[in-house]
């Protein structure tokens, strides 16, 4: 069985090319992205033994949707069904003063899994089970699934991991309250500023992952800077790593490349300021990579972690 079980919900995510506008393009790329699924992707590419749960149309969009994943070495556990979609997603790229956007239509089959579609067995022999706060809030349907999943694994001993990179996941108080359930079954927190923003309000990053195992009493902390950089609360001690020098060409699943390494690293039994320098490196090279996917490769991250500085904090 897999060392990280991921429950998610990916999406074909169309672009045009270069900068194009979606009203005026002629031409899409398309691609699969979704926070679980690129996370996997990157541990996958670093070793780790990863598969990713979810219901999918069993249609040709629902079968791109698993080759994409398994030509990474994920194992796909999917329920297929007879009705509904496939999520999309539409991403437009600028810079500023225009900016890029992505227009999501999340009227897929996933909204309705339920925990009787995920086998007890896949989640009993994991060694970590990770979702996302977007997966988990895409419906009440998932809202339910992904608490049922954590505390089941919670009463099995399995370790829990979940991610929160987009601050409109929560923005309003009703958002707040429905994932409550599932952080208060959750060990590994991964997060940015933005998202911890709307848990507490403190001044450093370093005093916001304090305050965030604090107040959900969470066993691990992964807190992603603005900058890039990275600081890692464990044990009441806190890891800080800065992001290395990066001619940026793609934001788009940096930080789901970043929580996949990390987590990738833990599972292998290194300590969490190595770990976190390990994804705050996969983060950094995702960001070189045309795409959500992180093609990364464990050399090439090694590397990249040799030329980071990092230090602890407290």
């Amino acid at each position: 069985m897999a060392d990280l079980l991921a429950l998610g919900a990916s999406v074909l995510e169309l672009a045009p090319p270069k900068h194009e506008r979606l009203e005026t393009t002629e031409r899409f790329a398309v691609g699969v992205t979704g926070p679980e699924s690129n996370a996997t992707i990157a541990a996958s590419r670093l070793g780790a033994d990863a598969a990713w749960v979810s219901k999918l149309p069993g249609n040709p969009l629902g079968r791109r949707v698993t080759g994409a994943l398994r030509r990474h070495g994920v194992e796909t556990m999917v329920s297929w069904a007879e009705t509904g979609r496939q999520g999309l997603a539409f991403t437009e790229r600028a810079g500023e003063p225009r900016g890029g956007r992505t227009l999501h239509d999340r009227e897929a089959a996933v909204a309705s899994m339920t925990p009787e579609e995920i086998p007890p067995s896949t989640t009993d022999d994991a060694s970590m089970v990770l979702t996302s706060g977007a997966t988990a809030t895409l419906s009440e349907t998932l809202t339910g699934t992904t608490r049922t999943v954590f505390e089941g694994c919670g009463a099995s001993g399995v370790t829990t991991a979940c991610s929160l990179s987009r601050p409109r996941v929560v923005e309003s108080a009703s958002a707040r309250d429905a994932l409550s359930p599932l952080l208060a079954a959750t060990d590994v927190f991964l997060t940015t500023e933005a998202g911890a923003a709307a848990f507490v309000d403190r001044a450093t990053p370093t005093g916001t992952a304090h305050a965030l195992a604090a107040g959900h009493g969470f066993e691990t902390v992964v807190l992603v800077r603005a900058d890039r950089g990275a600081v890692v609360w464990h044990d009441n001690r806190v890891d800080d790593h800065d992001a290395p020098a990066t001619d940026a060409i793609d934001d788009r699943g940096a930080f789901d490349a970043l929580c996949g390494g990390f987590l990738a690293r833990r599972l292998a039994g290194e300590s969490p300021d190595r770990a976190l320098a390990a994804g705050v490196a996969c983060g950094a090279l995702a960001r070189t990579i045309e795409g959500a996917v992180p093609a990364i490769d464990p050399a090439t991250v090694e590397r990249c972690v040799d030329s980071m500085g990092g230090a602890t904090v407290e």
